[in-house]
């Protein structure tokens, strides 16, 4: 079975419409027949807050491996690379952002 990791950037969610809209395979194919296990994706994610944050340190661990990870969308690092306007988990997404 395949982890995947869903995690959004700025901008639209096209690649989560194509993926909900796919034939074939189906998204249903994807997870019954191809082993597709999604730990989260922002639009079908149950975890929320700290249950979310969780997972995402399990992942970071190595406790829950991960075998995908799809980012869609930009990566905003403004202001001065800082971040601030789009933020996760109470970080900023930007990889120059200090932690």
């Amino acid at each position: 079975m395949a982890n995947v990791l869903w995690l959004q950037g700025g901008a639209c969610s096209g690649n989560t419409i194509s993926f909900l809209n796919a034939e074939e395979p189906t998204v249903c194919d994807l997870i019954a027949d191809f082993g597709i296990n999604i730990l989260w994706h922002p639009s079908l994610g149950l975890e929320l807050g700290e249950n979310l944050q969780a997972l995402l340190r399990d992942c970071i661990s190595g406790k829950t491996p991960l075998d995908i990870l799809v980012f869609e969308g930009t990566v905003v690092n403004a202001p001065n690379g800082t971040g601030h306007w789009n933020r996760f988990a109470n970080r900023p997404k930007s990889p120059q952002a200090p932690l």
